[in-house]
């Protein structure tokens, strides 16, 4: 139970960092819902390793952004990086890709903090440019070299033995011939571009109760207008048209096993017919679009582009939807959006959060049944 306690106080203490402006109150509300978030809540109770590996990751954010902010880095507050980055990776392979993104994160905020570079810095816009045939305009305030350049060079003085974890990583990687230590045969790498889907929208639909029940037809309208205006947005509309018509893969795993919500939503939505994913992409696209522009507000192109980056590695090789995946990017994705305001902002989504928890712990412990090798099996998420 100590990931239990202690996820409310990380979670509280990021949204701080993350978020300086916003009162105290809203932010232990806001870390509130996060600790509630069923994928995440649930498996507290369970005999697995997730609710330690998102601890992990989390504390090892933390820590990195505190230290970016602080005037001198310690030895102490290196080796607490460190040993935060080893337990991350030891509870869960593919979280490598997330002590990266905490080893650049930090690196950013340490040149940001220096002034060095800019919150909206033009990397991701020089990448456009290029694409569309101008001139890009990286640049810095101190001068010439790239921000990429800048950020890698400020990880390597900041987090030495971060980066000789993730080069070890690498090379195991190679010698094992994948990240699966077990059956390899079943977890088989994939390209599985609606995970992305799936968890932009654990990461924007339960937050967005009132724009989803009350302006559903305004904010589809805006959605798809802004779609068509913007060519990245109507680039990112064609990937999630691509993802949901193409990308969409079903697990053996996942048709055999009636344990988990995940067999119902594929039995009697996700795969019921041909046509059901085209259709889901206007969801898609609203939820998208209620997510991923007002993080890119919150903290800027580069760190935006990180986290979809790192989400992707994490999600997309993976054949099977399994909701706990979904979790650790969901929390990320959400820390990084603004805050919820207000009981109209974090009420709805804190009591939706509250019930579902209470519903799948009855259902849990009070509804197993017999499965097929005459077993007791429980519904889980």
């Amino acid at each position: 139970m100590l990931p239990a306690l202690a996820t409310p106080w990380l979670l509280r203490s990021l949204l701080a960092v993350l978020h300086p402006t916003t009162s105290e109150a809203d932010l232990a509300w806001n870390a509130a819902v996060l600790s509630l978030l069923p994928t995440h809540f649930f498996f507290h109770f369970l005999y697995y390793t997730d609710s330690l590996a998102t601890c992990s990751v989390l504390l090892l954010v933390l820590l990195s952004y505190q230290s970016a902010l602080s005037t001198s880095d310690s030895r102490a507050q290196q080796l607490g990086r460190a040993v935060a980055a080893a337990l991350a990776i030891g509870f869960r392979q593919t979280n490598a890709v997330w002590v990266a993104f905490a080893v650049a994160a930090g690196a950013l905020g340490e040149l940001q903090a220096r002034g060095v570079l800019t919150k909206h810095a033009a990397l991701p816009a020089a990448i456009a440019e290029v694409l569309l045939g101008r001139p890009p305009t990286l640049r810095s305030e101190e001068g010439t070299a790239p921000a990429l350049a800048k950020i890698i060079g400020t990880a390597a003085r900041r987090d030495p033995v971060q980066l000789a974890l993730l080069a070890a990583f690498a090379a195991f990687v190679v010698l094992n011939g994948g990240v699966v230590v077990g059956d390899k045969s079943n977890h088989a790498m994939a390209f599985h571009l609606a995970q992305v889907l799936y968890a932009t929208g654990l990461a924007s639909a339960p937050f967005h109760l009132p724009q989803l029940s009350y302006r559903l037809p305004a904010a589809l309208r805006a959605a798809m207008a802004a779609a068509v205006a913007a060519p990245l947005a109507a680039a990112a509309s064609l990937a999630a048209v691509l993802a949901a018509a193409h990308c969409t893969l079903s697990h053996p795993f996942l048709l055999a096993d009636n344990r988990h919500v995940t067999f119902y939503l594929w039995r009697h939505v996700l795969g019921r017919h041909w046509i059901v994913p085209y259709m889901l992409t206007p969801l898609h696209l609203l939820l998208g679009s209620l997510l991923w522009p007002r993080v890119h507000a919150a903290q800027g192109s580069l760190l935006t582009l990180g986290l979809l980056v790192c989400t992707m590695l994490v999600l997309v090789p993976s054949p099977l939807l399994e909701p706990r995946y979904l979790t650790l990017p969901a929390l990320l994705l959400r820390l990084h959006a603004p805050p919820l305001i207000g009981p109209t902002g974090w009420l709805p989504p804190l009591l939706v959060f509250a019930a579902l928890n209470a519903a799948m712990l009855a259902i849990f412990l009070l509804r197993p049944y017999t499965w097929g090798d005459g077993s007791v099996a429980r519904f889980m998420w």
